[in-house]
């Protein structure tokens, strides 16, 4: 390989890794700030999950669409379509893609272990209903010709409740209206800033609420805990949901920081070999120019 050329290549990668150290850089950023996002959420999705865990005293077990007992809690209408195990002749699926690249294995992995998960379920198309978040898992559905009830493109990397609040209540209506009997969330869930992990995890219906012991605490119901009960619990499954899409987005940003760092590590490294390539070749050279030199003095002797 002649020298310019091995020079070109060492200034196109050169240029490359400032701008992949750079999109490191930026991941960080967005990785600690997400991170920071979803700490200050979990303390109020733990809080939900308390006032739940401490209202299901007074309830009972419903989560088998049980009608409690007490007079004043016969009138549960409305949360059978959140708690009753319906049998099962849809199964809805809440996936979580990424519209955007340069994030390693982020969409591969869930796109693999989604069509894995679903051949190990024997479900086909007419056996499920996707709620699509990326264009990723919409390809996907295109190409297996899945039924996609929803979907949401250009998810914001930080996402507020605002923003994904029509998805949200989209995937509760959708099962209540008996579109699909049980709704999992499909996604990557982030460990660390190093370590992602493919999730598969089942929402509705609500058959694991939050339990707790009986403590001193008691709450004043008002106007009464069927009315109660009836919000909190919708707010929590669209909490569980929009902690999600945040655990989603973390572990996106997690691993876009990890791509960019590892393509930088690379660049660094092909660099380091190209420049030894180099100066091997810039020395046989001198050496050859040397040889001919004195080749040509002798000659003339």
């Amino acid at each position: 390989m002649a020298l310019e050329e091995i020079r070109r290549q060492i200034d196109s990668i050169n240029k490359t890794s400032q701008i992949t150290k750079a999109m490191s850089l930026v991941s960080t950023t967005k990785y600690n700030r997400i991170v920071n996002i979803s700490s200050n959420y979990e303390i109020y999705a733990t809080k939900i999950k308390q006032t739940v865990a401490n209202l299901m005293r007074h309830v009972g077990d419903i989560s088998n669409a049980g009608y409690v007992t007490n007079s004043d809690l016969t009138s549960i209408v409305d949360f059978h379509d959140l708690l009753i195990n319906r049998p099962v002749k849809k199964s809805g699926y809440l996936v979580i893609t990424s519209d955007k690249g340069l994030a390693g294995g982020y969409n591969s992995t869930i796109l693999k272990e989604f069509k894995a998960l679903l051949d190990e379920r024997n479900q086909g198309a007419e056996d499920i209903v996707v709620m699509a978040v990326g264009e990723p898992i919409m390809k996907l559905c295109r190409k297996e010709n899945f039924n996609v009830a929803h979907e949401l493109h250009h998810l914001p990397d930080f996402p507020t409740f605002t923003q994904v609040q029509s998805l949200i209540q989209k995937c509760v209506e959708l099962f209540k209206n008996e579109i699909f009997d049980e709704l999992y969330l499909v996604y990557n869930h982030s460990i660390n800033a190093l370590q992602n992990e493919f999730r598969c995890e089942q929402l509705l219906p609500l058959t694991n609420l939050p339990t707790e012991e009986k403590t001193d605490v008691d709450y004043a119901i008002e106007p009464d805990v069927p009315d109660v009960l009836d919000i909190l619990l919708s707010q929590y499954a669209e909490s569980m949901i929009y902690g999600t899409i945040l655990d989603a987005k973390t572990a996106e940003q997690a691993s876009r920081m990890q791509a960019m760092t590892q393509a930088t590590d690379n660049a660094t490294d092909l660099i380091k070999n190209l420049q030894y390539v180099y100066n091997q070749q810039r020395q046989k050279r001198v050496t050859n120019e040397i040889i001919e030199i004195t080749s040509g003095a002798n000659a003339q002797n």
